[in-house]
C-alpha cells in the first residue's frame, strides 16, 4: 500500500504560500486589456515594450486582446488563428463596465431627494 503523504495538507493551510501560488500566473483581467486599447486608439500607435531577456521574444512580438508575448512573428499569427484568440476578441469587444452599472448590480440605489427646507423661489 504505502504510505500517505501529507504535503498537500501543510501548503494548503499556509496563508503567504496560497496567495503567492494563487496569483502567480495571473493574466490581466479584461477591463484592464479594454483600457489598453482605448489609449492605443487615442494615440495612434502601438504598444512598444524594451527588449527584456525576460520576456519571450524579447518583449517585442505582443497580442494585444489576450496580453501576451510570443517567441516570434509566426507564433503570434497562428495564435491569431486559434480559438482561445477569438474567444478573448468577443470578451474584449463587450461593453465596459462602469462603477455605477457596479452599484445598481450590488442593489445599490441612487435617490435623489427633494430638499428637506427648499429656499424661497427654489423649483422642486
Amino acid at each position: 500500500m504505502g504510505r500517505t503523504r501529507n504535503c498537500r495538507k501543510r501548503m494548503t493551510k499556509n496563508k503567504q504560500y496560497r496567495k503567492g501560488h494563487d496569483t502567480k500566473r495571473r493574466a490581466r483581467d479584461i477591463d484592464q486589456v479594454q483600457d489598453d486599447i482605448k489609449k492605443v486608439e487615442e494615440t495612434g500607435s502601438d504598444m512598444k515594450f524594451e527588449l527584456d531577456e525576460d520576456l519571450p521574444g524579447m518583449g517585442q512580438f505582443y497580442c494585444l486582446q489576450c496580453a501576451r508575448h510570443f517567441v516570434d512573428e509566426q507564433t503570434l499569427r497562428q495564435h491569431e488563428q486559434t480559438k482561445v484568440h477569438k474567444r478573448r476578441l468577443k470578451d474584449v469587444a463587450q461593453e465596459q463596465y462602469s462603477q455605477r452599472e457596479a452599484d445598481l448590480a450590488a442593489g445599490k440605489t441612487i435617490e435623489v431627494l427633494p430638499p428637506a427646507h427648499p429656499r424661497p423661489g427654489m423649483e422642486i
